[in-house]
């Protein structure tokens, strides 16, 4: 063999050799990314590095969503108004006016659910919970179906389930779909929240809804106000909707009423008020009660 080539060999042997001995060896494992991202109504990015396993809810809504999106199970605390589904009534309750801080932290819940509404008088609990450690996401306050849509999406996002939101949302824009139907003309309808004749206005669900069956609204306000008896009275409605209990038989008894075309007619109808409120999968549940109410 040529020496020459003999000497470079074994140049090549030593350097790869040396090459081998200084890499950096490290049992260290690579930092894990998070995979589950979304950014909540106070501006705060959430990121979760693992689906969440133990999901605490602070508002129906919320529990409604994440039963719908098959996470049922991972549900592990709840409010005291939570009625749906039936499921829920078995789950333990972290707050009732107030939020149990200290029975939600020793449960070490991997994701809190919180709600913007519920911001002005429970901001304290919700620093406790972040001090804590425990991830917050705060959801939106929803007042039409596209931010509940959103909602629905940044739900999936941070438990791994967006597929299952973006069907859900698929499927409530087909059912939502009402055939258009030959009107002569819209029926008014009055909404009664509460004996005190608070109502929902325009930028809300029911009015959303209301519009979407092509029905007309008569509050033309925004939000919820109160009405009084003349302005009810003047309006006119031709139906009455209303979701409190046993509001028919009170409307009806109401004198100054008598003439209105609703309680003429008897068109005052009782609605749940789960269905037409909460920013949750059985919004278009409501939407097809008050179809079938107000155009049998």
């Amino acid at each position: 063999m040529n020496f020459k080539k003999i000497i470079i060999a074994s140049s090549m042997a030593i350097l790869l050799a040396l090459a081998g001995c200084s890499a950096p060896t490290t049992s260290e494992k690579p930092t894990q990314r998070p995979e589950y991202i979304a950014t909540d109504a106070t501006g705060t990015k959430i990121e979760l590095s693992a689906k969440p396993k133990k999901i605490v809810s602070l508002i129906p809504s919320n529990t409604e969503i994440l039963y719908r999106l098959g996470l049922g199970e991972n549900v592990i605390g709840v409010t005291s108004s939570d009625d749906y589904p039936a499921a829920v009534k078995q789950v333990p309750v972290v707050a009732t006016t107030e939020i149990n801080v200290e029975k939600i932290i020793g449960m070490k819940p991997d994701l809190v659910l919180g709600h913007a509404s519920m911001m002005s008088y429970n901001k304290d609990a919700y620093n406790q919970i972040t001090k804590a450690n425990i991830p917050l996401f705060v959801v939106e306050d929803a007042q039409n179906f596209d931010a509940a849509y959103n909602t629905f999406i940044q739900i999936g996002d941070l438990t791994g389930t967006t597929k299952d939101a973006e069907k859900l949302v698929s499927s409530m824009q087909a059912s939502g779909a009402v055939e258009e139907r030959a009107r002569k003309e819209k029926a008014k309808v009055w909404l009664e929240i509460s004996p005190d004749l608070y109502t929902a206005g325009q930028e809300t669900f029911i009015n959303e809804m209301l519009t979407n069956i092509q029905a007309t609204n008569i509050v033309s306000e925004k939000g919820y106000p109160q009405y009084s008896e003349e302005q009810v009275i003047q309006a006119a409605p031709d139906v009455i909707i209303t979701i409190y209990p046993n509001a028919k038989q009170e409307i009806a008894k109401r004198p100054a009423w008598k003439n209105i075309p609703a309680v003429k007619n008897n068109r005052i109808y009782e609605i749940d008020p789960s269905i037409v409120s909460r920013p949750g999968p059985r919004l278009m549940e409501g939407q097809e009660a008050l179809l079938q109410a107000i155009y049998p």
